[in-house]
């Protein structure tokens, strides 16, 4: 096989990745729109929880892969919509701490359904996912090496998801 050829199928991989990406976004959109929020801001509701309940918009910038000024923006509109409440700490230097408010709670507790999702991933098997959870993780582990990015953070799924299972805690 050429160069060329490989190239090819590394693109052809890359555009079938992300076409499966947004056909389940896409599903995820519809499916939280029920509830008012988008699927970015359910994830960043998760992070914000999943970090204690207090961060800095600079730190979920480092577990959502965005640049600080997306995240606050998005973080602006949530707080216009009374999912989150930002609230500058004074000290060595001026601090915004993000927290959820209890509509946040209430919209992350809504979000917990993820029927479209289970009905998207339930055609492979256990072994199947597995296999696809470690060649993304892989993939994600050089793109990150590849921009040399030192600083972001990586939070394990596990940690995510025991929100989503734990009673009272959404």
């Amino acid at each position: 096989m050429t160069i060329r050829q490989i190239e090819d199928e590394e693109y052809d991989l890359w555009i079938l990745i992300s076409r499966v990406y947004h056909v389940i976004a896409k599903l995820r959109k519809v499916e939280l729109s029920k509830y008012s929020i988008a699927p970015t801001q359910s994830y960043i509701l998760l992070i914000i929880k999943a970090l204690g309940n207090q961060t800095t918009p600079t730190e979920l910038s480092r577990y959502v892969y965005q640049e600080r000024s997306s995240v606050s923006d998005i973080l602006n509109r949530m707080e216009k919509q009374g999912l989150i409440v930002k609230t500058k700490k004074s000290g060595e230097r001026k601090r915004v701490i993000v927290t959820i408010t209890e509509k946040g709670e209430e919209s992350l507790r809504l979000s917990r359904n993820r029927e479209c999702l289970h009905k998207v991933m339930s055609s492979m098997t256990d072994e199947e996912r597995q296999q696809l959870v470690s060649c993304l993780e892989r993939l994600r582990d050089n793109a990150i090496n590849e921009l040399n990015i030192h600083e972001k953070q990586i939070l394990p799924p596990s940690r995510i998801s025991e929100y989503y299972h734990k009673k009272g805690s959404l």
